[in-house]
């Protein structure tokens, strides 16, 4: 089937689009992103969409000014508007994780510029090779059933849809797109840099995995994701009913539980509830690690009422006689939507919102 086809049916098949939707598209200049810009622009009419380009320059390499030239040039070909952004020299230094400050400052941008012409979905160029990499990433640093989710076609973030059209097309056909159309693009240097961790998964153990062990093993992880994407999506759609059902009170800076209706859940329902709780609470699941789901078991279960259970980033959990209280320093207030019996917001952590 052809690429574009294919794209299409991605689209249609997650509802990643509605007609009369503007759509920013981030275009870096790379393969990916030109691809995904291309392939959009010939389903503009049939899906009745409106497309605009934006590129972030991050003054992060030497050709960064050339990446921004080469992507206006394209636009300009194309008649298409493109919004431009620039970082100053230096500003994502000192940041923790350059990768990912970068991708955060990108994302913020993406944001901005759909908020100046109101569109309603922001494309990103992931291919099912990055999805790959993600999983594999993610099983090696240590991950449950929401990191194996990968990245996901589509998530709604500050009101705007953030989607992916390309996670069901690998790199050697967007590679094979270009040629055939004869579509020019830039190559970032540091995509081949070893000292990345992405890299080195990308150059040189998926390669030893597909020669030595399974040449289909991208596939097999992206499918992976689909299926635990699924899977968790259901999981967590039934804790969210659980959630509504054990919630005692709601307080400025804590939730209370039922305790006998928490105990009583299967471990894998019990867990998700908890992660929910967490959430509504803490506003995200930073630096919360599976071992303190064992331990948050063990104080559900095992310990005498008045036990106290101390997580990272300011959470305590308390045991009563008839309920579990979580407290956090700082409440970030969430409401349950009783007709869906679900949360009806949940705050995506950050490395969700960055997207590996």
């Amino acid at each position: 089937m052809d690429i574009t086809h294919k794209v299409k049916n991605t689209i249609q098949h997650h509802h990643l689009l509605q007609k009369s939707d503007r759509v920013i598209v981030g275009v870096s200049g790379g393969p990916d992103s030109m691809a995904l810009l291309h392939i959009l622009l010939a389903l503009r009419h049939d899906l009745g969409i409106e497309i605009y380009a934006a590129h972030l320059n991050h003054k992060l390499r030497k050709n960064s000014d050339a990446d921004e030239r080469f992507v206006r040039m394209a636009c300009e070909r194309l008649k298409l508007s493109c919004m431009v952004g620039c970082l100053k020299k230096g500003e994502l230094r000192d940041r923790g994780s350059l990768e990912e400050a970068a991708r955060e400052k990108r994302l913020k941008f993406f944001f901005k510029a759909a908020r100046k012409i109101r569109a309603q979905a922001i494309a990103l160029g992931h291919t099912r090779d990055d999805l790959a990499e993600t999983v594999l990433m993610r099983i090696i640093r240590g991950t449950g059933s929401l990191g194996l989710r990968g990245i996901l076609p589509h998530r709604q973030i500050q009101g705007f849809r953030l989607i992916r059209p390309l996670l069901e097309i690998s790199r050697p056909e967007i590679e094979l797109f270009l040629k055939r159309r004869h579509i020019a693009f830039r190559l970032d240097p540091t995509n081949r840099t070893l000292a990345f961790f992405r890299n080195k998964i990308r150059w040189r153990l998926l390669p030893e995995l597909e020669r030595g062990y399974n040449q289909n093993i991208r596939e097999v992880l992206a499918n992976l994701s689909q299926i635990l994407a699924s899977d968790y999506g259901y999981l967590e759609a039934q804790a969210g009913k659980s959630l509504k059902k054990i919630l005692r009170s709601v307080g400025r800076r804590t939730l209370t539980l039922r305790l006998r209706a928490l105990q009583s859940l299967p471990v894998a329902l019990e867990r998700m509830v908890m992660r929910l709780a967490l959430e509504q609470l803490k506003g995200n699941m930073n630096q919360i690690q599976f071992s303190h789901f064992r331990e948050l078991e063990d104080l559900i279960h095992e310990r005498p009422n008045g036990s106290v259970v101390h997580l990272p980033g300011g959470i305590s959990m308390a045991k009563r006689k008839e309920d579990l209280v979580l407290r956090f320093r700082k409440f970030h207030r969430q409401f349950i939507n009783l007709e869906q019996n679900r949360l009806s917001s949940i705050i995506l952590s950050r490395e969700e919102i960055l997207l590996k």
